[in-house]
């Protein structure tokens, strides 16, 4: 599902021309900030995963490069504002094991017709604890 998901947004490769930036402690009944910054007004993702590394998602002549070794999981954030931020928070619950974790943000923009176009911006990889 998540290469399907990738495979669908991506038609150029991704350039690290993005900030993630995570705040909070991700102690359980903490709040947990991401903000990321990428192209403006695109679709905001947070790619979560345990290895840092590098993922090459094919995509015809192109690919799709991330900073995190599968397996890892996509998290929608929202849309980019005109300045390119977007962010979401999130409250860690009772009860979650301790676990150190990275994430990469990621940013997807459109362009429209006639000259469809797509085009994704990654960010930093950054490391975080919760529970």
């Amino acid at each position: 599902m998540r290469t399907l998901l990738l495979a669908l947004l991506a038609t150029t490769a991704a350039a690290q021309c993005g900030t993630l930036t995570i705040t909070g402690t991700g102690a359980p009944g903490t709040t947990l900030t991401v903000a990321v910054h990428g192209d403006p007004n695109a679709i905001a993702f947070l790619v979560v995963g345990d290895t840092a590394g590098t993922t090459s998602i094919p995509l015809g002549t192109t690919s799709l490069d991330l900073g995190i070794a599968e397996p890892f999981i996509p998290f929608g954030i929202g849309f980019t504002n005109a300045s390119g931020d977007a962010s979401q928070a999130f409250t860690i619950p009772n009860g979650i094991p301790q676990h150190t974790t990275l994430g990469q943000g990621l940013t997807a923009s459109f362009g429209m017709p006639p000259n469809f176009s797509l085009s994704f911006c990654t960010s930093n990889v950054v490391s975080f604890s919760i529970g």
